[in-house]
């Protein structure tokens, strides 16, 4: 029946001979069937591709996580780098202080033992004018004692320096712990290890840095505290000491110009 035309029937008038096509021309202009699979596979594309931007998204969430722990524990280490640094400067300024204690001390010794001298003079210079006058020598010549400066004593506290010393061991063993991993890392022996479990190990590592830190922090902030609370103290007690010395060098002033005067 190849290349046959189909007659229009000669009754029927809405077709006419133009209107027939052999059997070549109607096969080559019928339209594609599609196949029954082809819309299922399309739906499995797109559910692929939703996996795929899925698994991105869950990459980048991951990857951002880990980058923002890392700055973490780099702020951290600044920040115990500031502490230790603030910790050695208050030991190297409560050995000032107490070494200006200590000459504050000194200036009252010898304060005591010029009061001792002027008190000398001033009896001897009564005695004398108590005989030009012919008065009794028997009567006891007042004299003022001035007290004596009680010093604090106060020797460098080994609490801080300790707490110092500890810390920086712990600093010390921290990041050398942290560059052997990043060395194992470098050198490839984590590829074999899926993405996941490298990113949860990272985080667990940056976690435990930053919760070692957190404690050297709050052993340092304690040993800070209690540092300048000792020193506070001290500052007192330099205070104290500067205005009785003051007082004293001014009353040994007024004494020595009465004894010029006689």
């Amino acid at each position: 029946m190849a290349g046959h035309n189909y007659l229009s029937d000669p009754r029927n008038p809405f077709f006419s001979l133009e209107d027939d096509v052999d059997d070549e021309t109607f096969l080559r202009n019928a339209p594609a069937r599609t196949a029954p699979g082809g819309r299922y596979q399309n739906l499995d594309n797109d559910i692929m591709q939703k996996r795929q931007q899925l698994l991105q998204r869950k990459k980048e969430i991951e990857e951002r996580t880990v980058q923002s722990s890392e700055r973490s524990v780099s702020l951290l280490r600044d920040s115990e780098q500031i502490g230790v640094a603030t910790a050695e400067e208050l030991i190297r300024q409560k050995e000032q202080l107490q070494r200006t204690e200590k000459r504050l001390d000194d200036i009252n010794s010898t304060l005591r033992f010029s009061q001792k001298h002027i008190q000398g003079i001033k009896s001897v210079f009564g005695s004398l004018k108590n005989y030009l006058s012919g008065k009794s020598l028997d009567a006891p010549i007042p004299s003022t004692k001035l007290s004596e400066s009680s010093s604090s004593g106060s020797v460098t506290s080994p609490a801080l320096s300790n707490t110092l010393e500890q810390v920086q061991n712990d600093m010390s063993t921290s990041y050398s712990s942290t560059m052997i991993r990043a060395s194992y890392d470098d050198h490839g022996l984590e590829d074999v290890k899926p993405a996941s479990d490298k990113v949860t190990r990272a985080l667990e590592q940056n976690l435990s840095e930053m919760s070692g830190s957190l404690a050297r922090l709050k052993h340092l902030a304690i040993g800070l505290s209690e540092e300048i609370d000792s020193q506070n103290d001290l500052i007192d007690n330099i205070t104290d000491k500067t205005e009785k010395a003051d007082i004293t060098l001014q009353q040994q002033n007024k004494d020595m110009l009465h004894l010029l005067k006689k």
